[in-house]
């Protein structure tokens, strides 16, 4: 059954405190190992790095994308993608690397984390949207950022968040989690799910809490996250001061990258604003 967000009502903190707790984590030893160069453009040079992940003692894969026409340190999106990533067996090929190819040709770095349930790390599936699959997922983005920081060549003040679909609908939640230590938060083709989702990873329970700036870019014939059902209600939901957050509607559907040009305009001057112009 299709949600009415106009019916939602916020939840108390207490509350919000109880649903996030499972999110935390001991901030252990990274023990990070460079894994070497795997792809060298004329743009940008690819650097896999791997470290250990916050749960089970696993080990996590993380791509670097680094720009070649600008000098460190570098400010920095961290990228989560889409649902068409799990078809995808083995992130030596990486999925939805447009959405965010012309922002390190604008001199930004990119961070893409292989999350818990993406690529060669799909265990049962990341569907249905658990709880265990979400804090498992957080914790890879938020020891990302452990990583960062770590690196000389990153400014770690300068960090955004760059969500896609899955990434975007998603991303509400974890760049709500994560907002202290991010500038700023772009979502592409996202708004919220229609159906139910459990409490503990309900946007609507995370969207009033995030209160940074906040760029939306959406399709108008969007199928999977409708404008007026969907987006809207989010955009609307979302805590940040008006002046600080944009609704972007394109004419195109479910893949704002069809309108190139609009997208590279509106991203890279929402991160002019926001992280400030790159020298």
């Amino acid at each position: 059954m299709q949600r009415d967000f106009a019916k939602v009502k916020p939840i108390s903190d207490e509350l919000f405190r109880a649903y996030t707790a499972p999110y935390s984590y001991a901030k252990t030893p990274l023990n990070a190992k460079d894994e070497g160069i795997v792809q060298e453009t004329e743009d940008w040079k690819e650097e896999k790095v791997t470290f250990d992940a916050a749960y089970n003692g696993e080990r996590m894969t993380a791509y670097l994308f680094l720009p070649k026409n600008v000098k460190p340190p570098y400010q920095t999106l961290l990228f989560f993608p889409s649902a068409r990533v799990l078809s995808i067996a083995n992130s030596k090929t990486l999925g939805d690397i447009k959405f965010f190819d012309y922002l390190v040709q604008s001199g930004r770095a990119v961070m893409y984390p292989i999350y818990k349930e993406t690529y060669e790390r799909e265990a049962a599936g990341a569907w249905p949207w658990t709880i265990e699959v979400a804090t498992e997922q957080f914790k890879d983005l938020s020891r990302s950022v452990d990583y960062l920081e770590t690196r000389s060549d990153i400014d770690s003040k300068k960090l955004a968040y760059l969500g896609v679909s899955m990434g975007a609908a998603e991303g509400v939640d974890y760049a709500t989690l994560l907002q202290d230590k991010l500038r700023t938060v772009i979502l592409l083709d996202g708004g919220f799910f229609l159906n139910a989702s459990p409490p503990g990873v309900d946007a609507a329970n995370f969207a009033p809490r995030l209160n940074i700036p906040v760029l939306m870019v959406n399709g108008r014939y969007d199928f999977s996250f409708p404008l007026r059902e969907s987006q809207d209600p989010l955009f609307k939901m979302i805590g940040t001061p008006d002046s600080e957050k944009r609704h972007v509607v394109l004419e195109s559907p479910h893949d704002v990258t069809v309108r190139h040009t609009e997208l590279v305009n509106e991203t890279v001057k929402w991160l002019d604003k926001f992280l400030g112009p790159v020298q």
